[in-house]
């Protein structure tokens, strides 16, 4: 059996400027210029979601219609785009602009991705919060005037560890330990060691060099 177009009401569509003036859900109250009053659903192009106030282009078929645009809507109202379902914005040439003079604010519910050959962020101050971050990469380059650094717990891994000072200065509260398989210090000037009792263990071997040793 062929398939059966949908049946369509025989009165031709009219366009006709109306207002809103109720909302109920997804349907709007339209109050027409010729004063006849209609519920209706947005279309699926009219993006940008009525609002009360709002003046408005509706198009009518016999009893059913939408509301096809909205024309005008008072500057000081906020204007909020809507669509049922997924979104995709494509853009095959070119590049997309946003501008927002008052800021922009992003929920992104369960997930965020991002995904860019290069990301470049340009902030007077940047403040990220998280239960959890994960870094990874071949390289990471740092360069700060001022770096402070705290946690509670810190734990660090490295293959090959290297670092350069001017000047150092290291304050343990606690104990420290320093487990190695051998250490070689070399120091150019001076070397002080003071502590209320200093205790020098070797299983084979101390040994002292020096033009001049003074002990006591």
């Amino acid at each position: 059996m062929p398939l059966q177009a949908p049946q369509h009401s025989q009165s031709p569509a009219t366009l006709h400027h109306g207002r809103v003036n109720a909302e109920d859900g997804e349907r709007f109250g339209v109050v027409s210029t010729d004063g006849r009053r209609y519920w209706l659903k947005p279309a699926a192009g009219c993006l940008l979601r009525p609002a009360l106030g709002d003046a408005v282009l509706i198009c009518m078929e016999g009893t059913s219609g939408y509301i096809l645009s909205v024309l005008e809507r008072d500057s000081s109202a906020p204007a909020r785009l809507s669509v049922d379902g997924d979104l995709h914005l494509h853009v095959p040439a070119g590049a997309l602009h946003i501008e927002a003079r008052d800021g922009i604010s992003l929920d992104a519910g369960a997930a965020l991705a991002v995904r860019s050959a290069d990301v470049l962020l340009h902030s007077r101050h940047a403040c990220l919060t998280t239960q959890t971050l994960q870094v990874s990469g071949e390289r990471a380059d740092s360069h700060w005037l001022h770096r402070h650094d705290s946690a509670l717990h810190a734990h660090q891994t490295a293959q090959v560890h290297t670092a350069e000072f001017g000047d150092s200065r290291r304050r343990v509260e606690g104990h420290e330990d320093l487990y190695a398989g051998s250490v070689s210090q070399q120091v150019k000037n001076d070397w002080q060691l003071r502590g209320e009792t200093l205790d020098l263990f070797a299983d084979i071997t101390v040994a002292l060099d020096g033009q001049r040793i003074k002990l006591g």
